[in-house]
């Protein structure tokens, strides 16, 4: 059975980055990951989307009903995308400061979403770092994605002061899952 994640940002939040590491992961995983990219940049800011289908898929690109996860970068973006979602699919999304609540469990048309408030959780180093917050909650509570695998790629793909922020915004997003979730996945 084939699984499916869509990642949807804009130009500049790490939607590659974020596609390139999930998809390492499982194919570290022998989950024989394809992976798609399109963009919408004619400046930047525009509509950047990668979507991931892995466990014997033939092409990547998703139409309507197809993700299992659907991972927005933005909040308009999220929403934007949420025809994707199987009807059993989770969105993630990225949500601009709630004061107090770092996570937000919501229902969008029928289907469960966890905004998460990357700005808040990743503190004063939060640019650039949406991405990073985003994939630690994910590996919180998606049993195909688990933490030590991507503190493993995150370390091994950044170099110097990257390397530091980017494995400290992972953890800081882990965290936030966890309290939500428990200790799923490790």
């Amino acid at each position: 059975m084939t699984g499916a994640y869509r990642i949807a940002g804009v130009g500049g939040q790490g939607v590659i980055t974020m596609a390139k590491a999930i998809s390492t992961i499982l194919m570290n995983e022998n989950l024989d990951p394809v992976m798609s990219e399109i963009h919408g940049l004619s400046q930047r800011g525009g509509s950047v989307v990668s979507d991931i289908k892995y466990d014997g898929a033939k092409s990547p690109i998703l139409t309507k009903n197809d993700a299992d996860v659907l991972i927005g970068m933005k909040t308009s973006e999220a929403l934007s995308n949420m025809y994707v979602l199987k009807e059993t699919g989770i969105c993630i999304g990225n949500r601009i400061n709630d004061p107090g609540k770092d996570v937000v469990i919501d229902f969008v048309e029928g289907k469960k979403v966890y905004w998460v408030d990357c700005q808040s959780i990743a503190g004063d180093d939060s640019s650039g770092s949406i991405n990073m917050v985003l994939l630690g909650f994910i590996s919180s509570m998606d049993p195909k994605i688990h933490f030590d695998d991507a503190m493993k790629y995150v370390s091994n793909a950044f170099g110097g002061k990257y390397t530091e922020r980017n494995t400290t915004m992972l953890r800081r997003g882990y965290e936030a899952g966890v309290r939500i979730f428990g200790n799923v996945t490790n």
